[in-house]
């Protein structure tokens, strides 16, 4: 008998009738769709530049929008978790990401670009929290950390390579359009399997989102975002020279 059968290792969330060996791998191929989700897919971004007449900056500044969203989402993330069921946190990650791929392939507008992939990132973090954070116990019992960021280390740096690849081979025999269907339609699935093996079940009370730093949260992703648009824009617009890199600038100054 294996160490996790012997602490009766269980996921309330997924229904009983689901092998309790099965669970933990459910959440794991879920969590790597989520990881191979986004808003826009850094791998193809020359063919993105080509199609959409927008700059190399551009399709970077869309990208990193989307870390910085994770970045903030991190700090909310057990909150999250306390107050939504992961039937719920799950699927509403899956269809606001699927908007968000449909706006990334039908939009030219950086503006609407960038706010989608901000969006993204917090949702997309958002669902891996939910997933990791359920298998924790299974992964390591004791909840010992050095194994668990092992995992997640893992998980990122493996999804990070095989959704460049994906990616990549999708673009190379249709075009980069498709990544975002592919992920579309992986997201679908993903909605039924949770649609169909969660259930709603709570194994706390749920908790009031109150309290939480809003503004401060908004600050920061401006402030980030501000920098990010001086570093990719700053070559292209001449540094100082240009009046958006000094507006830029004179807002990181007063935030």
């Amino acid at each position: 008998m294996s160490y996790h059968e012997e602490k009766s290792f269980s996921i309330p969330a997924i229904h009983s009738f689901v092998p309790e060996q099965w669970k933990p791998w459910i959440m794991i191929f879920i969590v790597i769709i989520f990881q191979f989700s986004g808003g826009v897919y850094l791998a193809t971004a020359n063919e993105m530049v080509g199609a959409t007449a927008l700059m190399q900056e551009d399709i970077l500044m869309a990208g990193y929008a989307s870390l910085i969203g994770m970045s903030l989402t991190f700090t909310l993330m057990l909150r999250l978790k306390m107050r939504f069921t992961s039937k719920f946190s799950l699927l509403t990650c899956a269809i606001v990401l699927i908007l968000c791929n449909l706006i990334a392939i039908s939009t030219h507008n950086i503006a609407i670009l960038v706010a989608t992939c901000f969006v993204a990132g917090v949702f997309r973090m958002w669902a891996t929290f939910e997933c990791n954070s359920t298998i924790q116990l299974w992964l390591t019992p004791n909840r010992d950390m050095s194994v668990f960021f092992c995992f997640i280390f893992l998980l990122v740096q493996g999804c990070i390579v095989l959704s460049g690849i994906t990616n990549m081979y999708i673009a190379l025999f249709s075009n980069w359009h498709y990544m975002h269907w592919f992920i579309i339609g992986s997201l679908f699935f993903v909605m039924l399997l949770v649609i169909f093996l969660f259930n709603n079940k709570r194994i706390m009370k749920p908790f009031p989102l109150y309290g939480i730093d809003w503004l401060g949260a908004f600050i920061w992703g401006l402030l980030l975002l501000l920098i990010n648009f001086i570093l990719l824009y700053g070559n292209h617009y001449d540094w100082w020279d240009s009046p958006h890199i000094r507006t830029a600038t004179l807002f990181l100054v007063v935030l």
